[in-house]
């Protein structure tokens, strides 16, 4: 099952089977900043303003609420996005 992504509430895309939603992002040129793909750094995070995730794996950085790392998960449905 695919899901759409809104980023900004100007970009749109559909996440289909990559690993995390940063890889998807970069896939479809989405300019988001990140530095180790882990988890370990925070580098990669935003805002999810809708939708929900699914974690692929443990973000080792305090998050507030609403905030992901996208480098550790996936959507779970459509989602919305702040970068």
């Amino acid at each position: 099952m695919s899901s759409t992504v809104t980023v900004n509430d100007m970009q749109t895309f559909c996440y289909g089977e990559e690993f995390s939603l940063l890889d998807s992002m970069e896939e479809h040129q989405i300019s988001v900043s990140y530095n180790c793909r882990g988890g370990y750094c925070g580098s990669c995070k935003v805002k999810l303003t809708s939708g929900k995730v699914n974690w692929v794996q443990d973000s080792l950085v305090s998050l507030e609420p609403g905030e992901i790392l996208v480098c550790c998960c996936v959507p779970d449905g459509s989602i919305s996005l702040t970068i």
